[in-house]
């Protein structure tokens, strides 16, 4: 008997994969409660499996074999991301699921050594490997107010529409871009943009190095802090990972004639904790109006308790007057228990897979002028305050109000460095996932 089982679940069942059913048997359904649920969890929180692969599951329903076994495939693709523990459990579920991963193509070391290897054609008669593309997107309907801009007519009213496009050309290399068209409600077309804010080529194992990518970057210095550069980029990354540290190195040119670069090391000690440092050089910003600087970052985030994150930024720059900026932000997710590894609205409060999830963050910010690396900053707040500096809160609430439907509210209230005036910024969202 095969129960349907809604998408964006079925991933997260993939923990519950484990194999009560006879490995002869594909098309059985597991019962749930299986010890697999524990071992998924643990890769789910990891961040190995992510998109589809949601960190969530219903642990009353049953899916089939064959189900969990297409999603575990997806997971497999992250195995070298994954340290020594994670790959003992991947290695566990692949075993578990060998004959369903290769009624699907997929061959593994687990799976190979139970599965005898069909007889390779001769040279002349193998085939060309397809190239794997995928697509999905999203779209965002938006609407604010703030209290220092005068809005004309719909001009507080905007739509964004975005197609994720992703190509793996073998093991090791593929293309990854977004194709993204926004404008302003009723603006006719005169002020809408389309364009690819990401296109990019990633290679794995470049030289030793775990990953290279090159090309119009998605830019999050910190990781996943954000609160010094984040956005998007041209040039190239460099990503690699010792043990429990993540080295990222980058050199890239936001807009014309301004080149930043840095390095930065993220620590993981424990899966509920991880701290953050890191060092910037860049030009000065005619976008922005901020000179040429170095600037250092570091950074903590923290899962007090299930749902329970706290997150910690801090950025120095050696411009004229030293200037720096902090924030400190606690979230609670009661729903998934979701635990933050960022800043909001850097960083989503609730998992987008998850039906119904709803979470609430609270931030303080201070940014002094300079602080911030140009235009990119996290923070740089808006209105008067994004060139003059600003300290405030910002309170944040999500909802996954149905599969696939994100609502976003937020209010902020930040006062003026310079002026000591206040501002007050009203938000709304909707954002629809597909795929």
């Amino acid at each position: 008997m095969r129960k349907p089982i809604i998408a964006g679940l079925a991933l997260a069942l993939l923990i519950s994969m484990g194999g009560a059913a006879a490995a002869g048997n594909p098309y059985a359904d597991l019962p749930p409660g299986h010890w697999a649920y524990v071992e998924i969890n643990d890769l789910v929180q990891a961040k190995l499996i992510i998109g589809y692969d949601a960190a969530v599951y219903d642990k009353n329903k049953l899916a089939t074999r064959f189900e969990m076994a297409r999603f575990l495939a997806n997971a497999l693709s992250k195995y070298e991301q994954a340290d020594p523990g994670q790959k003992a459990k991947l290695d566990r579920l692949t075993s578990e699921f060998a004959v369903e991963l290769n009624a699907l193509g997929v061959r593994t070391a687990p799976a190979a050594q139970q599965i005898p290897k069909a007889p390779e054609p001769p040279a002349q008669q193998k085939g060309t490997k397809k190239t794997s593309v995928t697509i999905d997107g999203e779209a965002l309907i938006e609407a604010m107010d703030v209290g220092s801009v005068e809005h004309a007519g719909s001009g507080a009213y905007n739509w964004r529409q975005r197609l994720h496009i992703n190509a793996d050309f073998n093991d090791r290399v593929s293309y990854k871009s977004r194709l993204q068209a926004n404008g302003k409600f009723g603006s006719g077309g005169t002020s809408n943009e389309m364009r690819f804010t990401r296109s990019f080529v990633q290679v794995k194992d470049f030289f030793g190095i775990d990953q290279l990518q090159a090309g119009r970057l998605p830019l999050a210095v910190g990781r996943y802090f954000g609160m010094a550069l984040q956005g998007e980029a041209d040039g190239f990354a460099l990503k690699h990972q010792l043990g429990k540290t993540r080295l990222d190195g980058y050199w890239v040119v936001p807009e014309s004639d301004t080149d930043v670069k840095g390095i930065n090391l993220n620590f993981t000690p424990e899966k509920s904790f991880e701290y953050n440092v890191g060092y910037i050089a860049a030009d000065a910003s005619a976008k922005a109006g901020t000179p040429s600087a170095n600037y250092v970052e570091a950074g903590l985030s923290w899962e007090i308790k299930k749902g329970i994150t706290t997150v910690l930024d801090y950025t120095k720059s050696d411009a004229p007057g030293s200037p720096d900026a902090w924030a400190a932000q606690v979230s609670y997710n009661w729903v998934s228990g979701k635990r933050q590894t960022g800043f909001y609205s850097y960083e989503g409060l609730v998992n987008n897979r998850i039906p119904h999830d709803q979470a609430l963050a609270i931030s303080y910010r201070d940014v002094e002028k300079n602080a911030l690396v140009g235009n990119y900053g996290n923070f740089s707040g808006f209105g008067t305050v994004k060139t003059n500096g600003h300290q405030g809160f910002m309170l944040g609430y999500q909802n996954m109000v149905m599969d696939g439907v994100r609502l976003s509210l937020q209010y902020q209230n930040l006062e003026d460095k310079l002026s000591g005036n206040r501002d007050h910024r009203y938000y709304g969202a909707f954002d629809m996932y597909f795929n």
